[in-house]
């Protein structure tokens, strides 16, 4: 029993540890852009945004699938895989468009 609460424990740090260094990505990518920066990199810089958000929040997702597969209930164990896999692909699309707006 302590080992699956130290396996939850790790695994919540992680994710915390993870969210923390994607934020500070984020806010350091915005620190560097030109105050007078063109309309696409200003789009590209919030549609990239927008798609760490979504992959962080897929991320998240898929690490409450993996703590609810031996100890949580299946009704969220389901929803917890689908909303992983959704959040995951939303991010990459956006970060494809991104891309192709003028992106990083």
């Amino acid at each position: 029993m302590a080992h699956r609460w130290r396996s939850i424990i790790l695994d919540l740090a992680l994710l915390v540890a993870v969210w923390t260094f994607v934020l500070r990505l984020v806010h350091q990518r915005r620190a560097r852009m030109a105050a007078d920066a063109s309309p696409h990199a200003v789009l590209g810089y919030r549609v990239h945004t927008a798609a760490a958000i979504a992959a962080m929040v897929g991320v998240t997702w898929f690490s409450v699938w993996l703590i609810t597969d031996t100890i949580g209930p299946h009704w969220l164990h389901s929803l917890s895989l689908l909303a992983a896999l959704l959040f995951i692909t939303i991010g990459g699309v956006l970060a494809g468009y991104a891309g192709w707006v003028g992106g990083p």
